[in-house]
């Protein structure tokens, strides 16, 4: 007996040619996805570059408007005082980047901070004997403030969209603004030596082997003499960090310094006998990012510099300088 048309036309596929389909979409969607996730991370890094090239700009009308740049950060408390660094009377804790926020759309956050009291409450040494800065006092209680409970406030032009890294502190005393209080971290900061461990230690430091930033700083654009295009500025870093912790964009806590590039970039937390861990940096004040091959710095005159995590640390000390009286190429 011969089948109608009809009767042939309803037979559907069959198993195999189901897997088959199958299997052809998912070999598709396996081309496909590696040039997805590039567009993404393009995309990604486009917004990274832009964030930092938004601070380091914001930076430039903080001069403009007061005659000197913006300090890496106001009055320390944790920071370990010396014979030679000698502590504020008045301790802030103020993460610098609150001063630029009137110049990154964000004013109305910007309205709610009390600049003369506390942004976090950390006034002790966390560990290895120190004990912080005794010579001051705390301006205030940041959980009673106001300024505590706006520290967990993320911000976007401060996060980079390529790292997925935990963006808040959590509760904890030499980490966090104080009591239950969280911080959001910064994927980006100013340029700072880790000798800023040390209460004042910008304004001990000669010029020629002072950053740009430091704590208390006062650094106007004129006392760049190695030029602002070859400087230093802000820099990028990870919201993981295996010893210690990125820095808040709002206050500073225990070892908060800032980045300081001659630490390296992406310099990984490698446990011993095995493999370097990438996308948790070794320790605090490192510069890296999820970038290929290297992270984003902002130079002086408000330029954004792709450096390459194989430019020697001797080099990247020397673009840290703002007065030293060597440039540096960044070019490996």
């Amino acid at each position: 007996m011969i089948r109608s048309s009809a009767a042939r036309s309803a037979r559907g596929f069959t198993l195999i040619e189901l897997l088959v389909v199958i299997a052809i979409i998912a070999i598709l969607i396996g081309l496909l996805l590696p040039a997805v996730q590039k567009v993404r991370e393009a995309a990604a890094r486009s917004k990274c570059t832009n964030n930092i090239k938004q601070i380091a700009l914001a930076c430039h009308s903080y001069e403009s408007t007061n005659q000197v740049l913006p300090p890496a950060g106001r009055s320390y408390g944790w920071c370990n005082v010396s014979a030679t660094y000698v502590g504020d009377p008045q301790i802030l804790n103020m993460n610098g980047l609150v001063l630029l926020l009137p110049y990154i759309e964000q004013t109305a956050l910007d309205g709610q901070l009390n600049k003369k009291a506390a942004f976090g409450n950390q006034n002790t040494g966390y560990c290895c004997g120190d004990t912080g800065n005794t010579n001051g006092t705390l301006a205030g209680d940041a959980t009673t403030d106001g300024n505590g409970a706006l520290m967990a406030t993320k911000i976007s032009t401060f996060t980079c969209p390529s790292d997925n890294g935990n963006p808040l502190q959590g509760a904890s005393g030499p980490y966090g603004p104080g009591g239950s209080l969280d911080g959001a971290k910064t994927n980006y900061d100013f340029i700072t030596s880790v000798g800023d461990f040390s209460c004042n230690y910008w304004k001990a430091a000669a010029p020629s082997v002072r950053y740009m930033f430091g704590e208390n700083s006062t650094t106007k654009m004129t006392d760049v003499k190695d030029g602002t295009s070859n400087t230093f500025m802000i820099g990028e870093t990870l919201m993981t960090i295996y010893n210690g912790r990125t820095s808040s964009w709002g206050y500073r806590g225990w070892v908060m310094t800032g980045i300081d590039p001659e630490e390296g970039i992406n310099h990984w937390y490698t446990p011993t006998g095995g493999t370097p861990q990438v996308g948790t940096l070794a320790s605090w004040a490192y510069a890296g990012s999820m970038h290929t091959g290297g992270c984003n710095f902002a130079m002086g005159d408000g330029s954004v510099r792709f450096v390459q995590a194989s430019v020697s640390t001797t080099t990247l000390l020397q673009v840290s300088y703002m007065s030293d009286g060597t440039i540096a190429s960044l070019d490996s």
